[in-house]
């Protein structure tokens, strides 16, 4: 996408009231808005049992279907960029982009039975689940899913479980488990959820879990909006504009949300599942995500690998960045864990080629140096993109 096309796409996301009424189940009904374009805001879909679901989208309905998955915490904003320069690409793909359930502004799984153990509401199955029913409620037959994060574990889980729904995968910052990461256990579950903020709540008479289901980290600590931005929402590649509306956005996002999602994840493996994954699928990675690192990427090579051998399917991984992760663990030279939100436009383009071609481009994507590492250097043809499930170069 040329520059000026680009800003311009991503100046009329950032416009997109995506933070009016978050985490509301009595969002306006479908029949009061229209999501034919990107500037439209949020639908909402009923979807069986008690989740109402938001949602975006852009192209011909009956375009082929590309549905987009945001990772913890997050909401449609996290793929809006991306979006927009997919659409630019390829005005035919039916693009869209959903808030999960606890998210944005689809609606928290019932109180009263999640409360008390609110990571049995927010398995993968159940994430899963949503997304199957939002395609039949949509009539989508087969999509192309792109998950981030945790988007890409319910992606993985979508593919899985239901094959014949999924075009192919594409996964971004992703693993095969969430079991021991260092990172959501120590530094999102530990601290602060578990941590001061429990300490906190509790102090003002809540109990834990259970009563702190519907409540949002402001409750908790007045400056949560401070955590976030130092802790949370941070990417030194991404547009500050960009993640300015995230802080806020985040901040109301409810505990049970926090909690269950984050249990979840980390009680999740799908090492073994994942040799027998069925459908085309490429994997996304910075050399700079702080949360999915080197050993998670060679398992999800291994795993993959004896998939796209063992089924036939073409299976890629490919590396963004050339900096690899300091000492420190915190990425601070090149694009990351979000790496959508460092490079949207190399995303689509990669998604785009996958669609097309049944492989990524082979351009290499990083950050230019300090201090412009939100400028994205593109270098054709350098890339390195691994083909999965190949004998090893001299066997």
């Amino acid at each position: 996408m040329p520059p000026i096309l680009a800003r311009l796409a991503q100046a009329a996301l950032l416009a997109l009231p995506l933070a009016s009424n978050l985490g509301a189940a009595n969002a306006l009904p479908a029949k009061t808005r229209s999501c034919e374009d990107l500037a439209a805001g949020r639908c909402m879909v009923k979807l069986p049992g008690a989740i109402t679901m938001a949602y975006v989208e852009t192209g011909p309905k009956d375009g082929p279907a590309v549905i987009l998955i945001h990772g913890l915490t997050d909401n449609i904003r996290s793929w809006s960029t991306t979006m927009a320069a997919l659409h630019q690409r390829d005005p035919g793909l039916h693009i869209l982009a959903v808030d999960l359930r606890g998210h944005g502004e689809t609606s928290m799984p019932p109180q009263a039975a999640c409360s008390p153990a609110p990571e049995k509401c927010f398995r993968l199955a159940d994430f899963a689940g949503d997304i199957a029913a939002f395609m039949k409620a949509k009539k989508i037959a087969k999509a192309t899913l792109a998950g981030h994060s945790l988007g890409s574990f319910i992606t993985q889980e979508v593919a899985l479980e239901h094959p014949e729904l999924v075009e192919r995968a594409v996964l971004v910052a992703s693993s095969t488990k969430g079991v021991d990461n260092v990172a959501l256990r120590d530094y999102v579950l530990k601290e602060p959820v578990e941590g001061s903020w429990k300490k906190a709540l509790e102090a003002k008479g809540w109990k834990y879990p259970a009563g702190f289901y519907k409540l949002t980290p402001l409750k908790a600590d007045p400056k949560a909006e401070e955590w976030i931005a130092k802790n949370w929402v941070v990417d030194p590649a991404a547009d500050p504009a960009f993640l300015k509306p995230y802080v806020p956005e985040t901040a109301k996002v409810r505990l049970g949300t926090w909690i269950g999602a984050t249990k979840a994840l980390l009680a999740s493996d799908n090492t073994e599942r994942l040799k027998s994954f069925a459908v085309p699928v490429l994997v996304i990675w910075a050399t700079q995500d702080s949360i999915f690192l080197d050993a998670d990427q060679k398992a999800l090579k291994e795993a993959l690998g004896e998939a796209a051998k063992a089924k036939g399917i073409p299976a890629y991984w490919k590396r963004y960045g050339v900096e690899p992760l300091p000492a420190s663990g915190a990425q601070i030279s090149d694009i990351g864990h979000n790496v959508q939100w460092g490079a949207p436009e190399a995303v689509a383009s990669d998604i785009d080629a996958f669609i097309k071609t049944g492989a990524p481009t082979a351009d290499l994507v990083h950050s230019d140096k300090p201090p412009a590492l939100d400028h994205i250097v593109t270098e054709p043809g350098k890339a390195e993109v691994v083909k999965l499930g190949q004998p090893a170069a001299g066997n």
